[in-house]
């Protein structure tokens, strides 16, 4: 029997979490009411995801007899009140990033899920896609070394964003740190851990009373150190965005903010290189349903006997160097849907008790919010 959802908040996302349950449900969902202040936005919404009940006020839906999981895909500054009023209703909740914009705000969705034995998830959809997956199984395997540095570059689009859009309000966005930059935070505990230090800086656009710019630095154990730099400055045709990873013996680079491309040019053994185009792209190609993996490799160099080298003051052997280039045959929109399909299913498989709890949780939204309000307090205003 599927769980029925009940959405709040019909904006461009919106449209997003109803197409993915249309096309991947998987009988898992359905999307049973919708919510919107706007009564002709939410009247179109209705007809176009072919959905019955239509609410105008948020408790209105929450009280809905019939709903299992309210997802929530409002401005930032309306979660935490929303979620608040589902987990009292006894609904369990799909948000959208950031979640909340405190820690005490999170901290107390945290306790009052746990108190009403509800499940919760976030929208963190970094985390279903297969790329960053290759990414931590390296880190974790620790088959190419220690990662050095890691170094993240967005350069999103901001032609919808006037100077009066709600994204540029720190009371209703949180700013770009909580607002857009827990999605990478998220994704760096997954690989990486928790790091033990951060500094920033932000930087506003000039004549306007607004940030479009930041930067910042995270150390982590092991010495790895992590940058961001997130600037809100170009029209989205021409946005770009990458993230690379340098290990001891291999630099990796993700292509795209849902990426579908990652190269890896690597010093490889029998063993590790073997790895790869083995266990390692075996679990990609299976991680996301219904998104295809390819793994084309490359010869660059190859060493007769295995060859000794050194670096950070440690000997080792390869026995040549290869190029490795993990494409997915989806475009960037479908693999996006999945993604969300995806955090929608595992919710209704936790609150069908299936399995324990989310792969992603309320507690793993603290931690990402955590640093980003810590990059927050610390930047240097420029």
């Amino acid at each position: 029997m599927e769980c029925k959802v009940g959405l709040i908040g019909l904006g461009w996302f919106a449209g997003i979490i109803a197409q993915a349950m249309k096309e991947r449900g998987d009988g898992l969902l359905g999307l049973w009411a919708v919510c919107d202040i706007e009564p002709e936005k939410a009247k179109r919404f209705s007809e176009r995801f072919g959905v019955g009940k239509v609410y105008g006020k948020p408790e209105e839906l929450v009280r809905d007899p019939e709903i299992d999981i309210v997802a929530i895909a409002t401005p930032p500054y309306l979660h935490f009140e929303l979620s608040m009023m589902a987990f009292q209703a006894g609904k369990n909740v799909f948000l959208e990033k950031p979640g909340a914009l405190s820690q005490d705000e999170m901290e107390e969705l945290i306790k009052v899920c746990r108190q009403n034995g509800l499940k919760a998830t976030i929208d963190y959809v970094m985390r279903r896609n297969p790329l960053y997956l290759v990414i931590k199984m390296i880190n974790d395997s620790k088959i190419f070394g220690m990662l050095e540095r890691a170094g993240f570059e967005n350069y999103a689009h901001d032609d919808h964003l006037l100077p009066s859009h709600w994204f540029w309000d720190y009371e209703k966005s949180g700013g770009i740190w909580v607002e857009h930059g827990v999605h990478f935070f998220d994704i760096v505990n997954w690989i990486v851990g928790y790091p033990k230090k951060v500094m920033a800086m932000n930087v506003k656009r000039e004549g306007f009373d607004l940030v479009d710019r930041v930067m910042g630095f995270c150390l982590h154990d092991g010495g790895a150190v992590v940058d961001y730099y997130h600037g809100f400055t170009k029209p989205e045709p021409f946005e770009k965005t990458t993230f690379s990873f340098t290990f001891e013996r291999a630099y990796a680079k993700v292509y795209g903010w849902i990426p579908v491309r990652l190269e890896i040019d690597a010093l490889v053994t029998e063993k590790n290189g073997g790895l790869l185009r083995g266990e390692v792209t075996e679990k990609a190609k299976a991680f996301l349903p219904g998104i295809n993996v390819k793994l084309d490799v490359e010869k660059v160099e190859e060493y007769e006997n295995e060859k000794f080298f050194t670096g950070r003051g440690k000997t080792f052997k390869a026995t040549g160097r290869y190029r490795y280039v993990f494409s997915i045959e989806q475009d960037r929109w479908e693999v996006y849907r999945a993604c969300v399909a995806e955090g929608l299913k595992d919710l209704a498989m936790a609150v069908k008790g299936q399995k324990t709890d989310c792969d992603v949780t309320l507690y793993d939204a603290l931690d990402a919010l955590k640093v980003a309000l810590e990059m927050e307090k610390v930047a240097v205003k420029l």
